[in-house]
């Protein structure tokens, strides 16, 4: 393929051994040009990925396995009949008179994301910075709140498990935004038939004990005879692959602003040893003053040491993962080298008509550089995108410091960022709390695919209390 012919379509994350739909979590935008695909591939069984030859970590022997960064900040679009234009002084100083100024999982369709393992050398795990265990959970399980407290203004998106609701507590202001939500919708048979509980119990605790400004917040979950029910923040912004179609591409200092916000999160996330491994433009959003939240923690993992569990979207796998070779926060990183490349360049280094040829690709390793990117720029992505796991960016002995240290990110104020201080470069325009402008625009649920929302359930009868689906669920 001309890697200058970029596919009309986005692959999904890694498929399961049937053909669904899968639910993408907080955020789902309008159709617009190159809109990534967002069915599962068909398969008979497994597939398995190209393997290079070579030593893993552990001794195992694979053989024959089936613009100037400096410069002006130069984006000049309209969006939602706001004009963005700035510079690169607007973009990375604080704002006047702030404080500064003063899946899916491929695997055999038999298992799901169970097969951990540790290296044989117990020096090498690496303890995490701090203990998720320790952090107080801030999610109701229940509590004063109510499924019925709650009124459905409108369907964000749909998916496999279910859908992802937009929603206002009852009785409240109308034009208060602090009182609309995002409710994820599960469905437990759905969830149990396409062996999703782990990682859906995984997903809620991980959110329940998280706190970042980058990061959605989980506040309540819900359950009723059919449905677990996540309440997040709504982030009207709508998702950043969106807003990066619409330009084509940004340029450095917008991709750097969106880029130091995404790596704050990691490094976050990775001080507990949690590996996100589903980073791509579909999973930020967007809030309302124009700053990334990352959603979708379905794969999201603590992981000491590596994990062995092939799943992620194929344009963004790191080599380790398509080897089966084991892999870590490494893959995080290798995820950004590809996201700083796609937003300044428009596509991905490596895409195929094919998963398995987007595998081939990246174990190849080639990549294009357009001849007006500049040096740091190719410097940062490549730093990024080492195919050896030890000399990656992000992976090295000073972790995440390596990172915000990069002569790329040079003049960042990363405490003013993380604070929100600095003018974001897209704006998005907002009407109302009710203004989904930047969703699609999808009809509400049948009344009977979301009982709990709508009606208070009767108490259930004594023998269906130990359904072994309900069992579960019971964090829920």
């Amino acid at each position: 393929m001309d890697q200058g012919t970029y596919p009309g379509y986005r692959s999904t994350s890694l498929p399961l051994s049937t053909s669904v739909e899968p639910l993408r979590l907080s955020g789902f935008t309008e159709n617009v040009s190159a809109k990534r695909d967002s069915t599962f591939m068909i398969t008979d069984g497994p597939i398995t990925p190209p393997l290079s030859p070579g030593r893993s970590e552990d001794g195992i022997r694979h053989q024959d396995l089936p613009s100037d960064p400096n410069g002006p900040f130069s984006i000049d679009q309209t969006n939602g009949g706001q004009q963005v234009k700035s510079s690169v002084l607007q973009v990375m100083r604080p704002l006047p008179g702030s404080r500064r100024a003063s899946r899916e999982a491929l695997q055999s369709g038999e298992r799901m994301d169970v097969d951990v393992r540790r290296l044989s050398v117990p020096g090498n795990v690496v303890p995490p910075v701090r203990h998720l265990e320790d952090e107080q959970s801030h999610v109701q399980k229940g509590g004063p709140l109510r499924l019925t407290d709650f009124e459905v203004k409108g369907t964000l998106g749909t998916g496999t498990f279910g859908r992802v609701l937009l929603v206002k507590l009852r009785g409240t202001s109308a034009n208060s935004i602090s009182n609309c939500f995002a409710m994820k919708v599960l469905r437990k048979n759905e969830i149990v038939r396409l062996r999703q509980v782990e990682h859906v119990n995984a997903e809620r605790y991980i959110l329940s004990r998280v706190r970042h400004p980058f990061i959605v917040d989980l506040y309540a979950t819900f359950q009723d005879s059919m449905n677990i029910y996540m309440l997040l923040s709504y982030v009207p912004g709508g998702e950043l692959f969106t807003h990066l179609r619409r330009a084509q591409r940004f340029t450095p200092d917008v991709t750097r602003f969106y880029l130091a916000t995404i790596i704050l999160a990691l490094k976050y996330l990775h001080s507990f040893n949690i590996i996100y491994r589903d980073l791509k433009p579909e999973n930020l959003l967007l809030d309302s003053r124009g700053y990334v939240r990352l959603t979708d923690f379905g794969f999201a993992k603590i992981v000491d040491d590596r994990t062995w569990t092939l799943c992620g979207t194929p344009e963004y796998l790191a080599p380790e993962i398509i080897q089966s070779d084991g892999h870590g926060k490494a893959a995080d990183w290798w995820a950004c080298g590809i996201l700083a490349y796609e937003m300044m360049v428009g596509y991905p280094p490596f895409f195929d008509e094919t998963p398995y040829g987007i595998y081939e690709k990246i174990l190849r390793g080639k990549i294009h550089w357009p001849k007006d990117m500049d040096r740091l720029s190719r410097d940062i992505i490549k730093a990024f995108l080492h195919p050896d796991r030890s000399k990656r960016l992000g992976n090295l002995i000073g972790g995440a410091q390596d990172v915000l240290d990069h002569p790329w990110f040079r003049g960042v104020d990363w405490d003013a960022l993380e604070r929100r201080e600095i003018r974001a470069p897209i704006i998005p325009h907002v009407s109302s709390i009710e203004d989904m402008r930047h969703f699609s625009r999808l009809p509400l649920p049948p009344a009977e695919e979301i009982p709990g929302l709508l009606r208070e359930e009767s108490p259930r009868d004594i023998h269906k209390r130990f359904d072994p689906i309900e069992y579960q669920f019971l964090e829920f």
